[in-house]
């Protein structure tokens, strides 16, 4: 209860940020597990990455690129929700050079009580340069559940 006498639960919004990878997908159910308990919206968040390892390993056109990885983000966002029973869910889709900061960004402008993320999710460069979900614990100030691959 707070100090006004208006009860609030702790985490009213919580975020997932989700590749389409099963890990990414496994934080999704633990982030609609704890939504139904707390009567919180989850917010499912897929960054399309624009930066130049997305294009440089791709012999297709910038567009093509941008569709396909519109095209993925739209399969990872239904991969997500398809979890959500009976969870108030809002979808989003944004852009970024880099995945991690379009995360933070996405957390700090829509007011996010708790970030859930898969400890490792789809492979290629970023396993070379380090994993997302490092680079957001080492930027966020709010809380994170961090949910492992066998969870």
């Amino acid at each position: 209860m707070w100090h006004d006498g208006v009860s609030r639960t702790v985490y009213d919004t919580i975020l997932v940020p989700t590749d389409g990878s099963e890990t990414s997908v496994r934080a999704g159910r633990e982030a609609f597990r704890l939504a139904r308990t707390l009567g919180a919206t989850v917010h499912v968040l897929f960054v399309i990455d624009e930066s130049a390892s997305s294009f440089l390993l791709s012999g297709d056109t910038m567009s093509d690129v941008l569709d396909e990885l519109r095209s993925r983000g739209e399969d990872a966002l239904d991969a997500t929700v398809a979890e959500a029973e009976s969870v108030d869910v809002v979808t989003e889709m944004v852009r970024g050079v880099k995945v991690a900061d379009a995360i933070t960004e996405y957390a700090d402008a829509n007011d996010i009580d708790l970030v859930v993320m898969g400890t490792r999710g789809r492979h290629g460069v970023d396993l070379l340069l380090g994993s997302t979900t490092e680079r957001v614990l080492a930027r966020i100030d709010r809380p994170t559940l961090v949910v492992g691959a066998g969870a």
